[in-house]
C-alpha cells in the first residue's frame, strides 16, 4: 500500500476504518514512533482496539479481554518507550481527555513524553507514525469513528511521512 482511501458512507466501510485504525495502533505498540502525532480538533477516549475475543493476548498479555480505549493505548505505548504529541482545540469537550491523560502521565512518570498543544482555530486532522500518515475529515471521537460519513486517506509513502513530520515539528515543536 502506498495510498488507501476509505469513505465511511456505510456500516461496512466504517468497520474498514475501525480495522485500519486498530492495525495502525497495534503496529505502534509493537514499534513505537518518536513521537506518535495525533492532530484532531475533537478527541475522546474512544474504543480503538477490539480485544473482546483475546485476539491480541499473544502479542500483549497485559491487554484485558475487552475493548481497549485510546488513553489505555497511549499508556501501553508510553510503557514501551514511545512518546505522544497531541494537538487539539482548547474546548470543553477535550478538557476531560486532556486532564486525565496528563494526570495519569504525571502519576506514572511519563509527563516528559506526553505533549498536548492547543489551537483555537485547529481544523486539520491527522495521525502520523514513523511509517504511516492518516488524514481526512475524521476527529478521534465516537461520531468520527462510528457515526458520521468521513473521507480518510492512509499513506505510507516515506516521502509523505517525512514531509508531514517536518511540517508537524515546525508547527507543534520538537518532541521532548
Amino acid at each position: 500500500m502506498s495510498t488507501r482511501r476509505i469513505n465511511t458512507a456505510n456500516v461496512t466501510t466504517r468497520e474498514e476504518l475501525a480495522d485500519a485504525l486498530q492495525a495502525v495502533f497495534i503496529s505502534e505498540l509493537l514499534e513505537p514512533s518518536e513521537p506518535l502525532w495525533v492532530i484532531t480538533p475533537w478527541i475522546s477516549d474512544v474504543e480503538i482496539i477490539d480485544n473482546r475475543t483475546g485476539r491480541f493476548t499473544g502479542l500483549f498479555p497485559e491487554f484485558p479481554q475487552r475493548w481497549i480505549r485510546l488513553i489505555e493505548v497511549f499508556f501501553f505505548l508510553l510503557e514501551r518507550g514511545g512518546s505522544i504529541t497531541i494537538a487539539c482545540r482548547p474546548i470543553e469537550h477535550n478538557s476531560q481527555f486532556r486532564a486525565k491523560l496528563l494526570k495519569e502521565a504525571k502519576e506514572r512518570g511519563f509527563e516528559n513524553r506526553v505533549r498536548i498543544e492547543t489551537a483555537e482555530d485547529l481544523h486539520e486532522k491527522g495521525i502520523l507514525t514513523s511509517k504511516v500518515y492518516i488524514s481526512g475529515s475524521m476527529n478521534l471521537t465516537y461520531n468520527g469513528l462510528r457515526v458520521l460519513e468521513e473521507q480518510i486517506t492512509l499513506d505510507n509513502s516515506p516521502a509523505v511521512v517525512a514531509t508531514v513530520k517536518i511540517n508537524y515539528q515546525e508547527r507543534w515543536g520538537e518532541p521532548s
